[in-house]
């Protein structure tokens, strides 16, 4: 069996964390947007941003069970880059993107932004896993 040298392989950074709960290391997690949008530039990817705050019980239930599912991970994992947002700590690009949602009464506020940080859609409250699938594969056929 052939050894292959070190140089020969790319070392795999570990995903950063979500700031407040365990996605099961799903996402690689930005926590500044200007770092998020200049990978999505680079990249040529959508940006999707979790904004909520650590005692949010319907935030954790997203981050933990929604984005893990098998159907879900995957897309956000190659068509994504991810942000995790506090809205306790807000960014005002954040802010300004969480201000096109109508009728946004309950955390967390799903967004998402193009690579240059426009507004495509959102949801607020609880995420139902077949409509966040759903939000994934309709921004992906734009």
């Amino acid at each position: 069996m052939r050894s292959f040298p070190s140089h020969d392989r790319k070392p795999v950074a570990a995903p950063r964390p979500h700031p407040h709960f365990n996605d099961k290391g799903t996402l690689d997690w930005h926590t500044r947007w200007e770092a998020a949008l200049a990978q999505a530039k680079a990249e040529k990817k959508l940006v999707f941003v979790e904004f909520g705050r650590e005692a949010c019980g319907q935030c954790r239930a997203l981050v933990q069970g929604v984005i893990p599912h098998a159907e879900i991970a995957p897309l956000l994992q190659q068509h994504f880059v991810s942000v995790a947002a506090d809205c306790d700590d807000a960014e005002e690009q954040v802010e300004i993107l969480a201000g096109h949602l109508e009728d946004a009464y309950m955390l967390p506020f799903v967004l998402f932004a193009d690579a240059d940080g426009k507004f495509l859609t959102g949801m607020s409250g609880a995420v139902n896993p077949l409509a966040f699938k759903r939000t994934l594969e309709s921004l992906l056929k734009k």
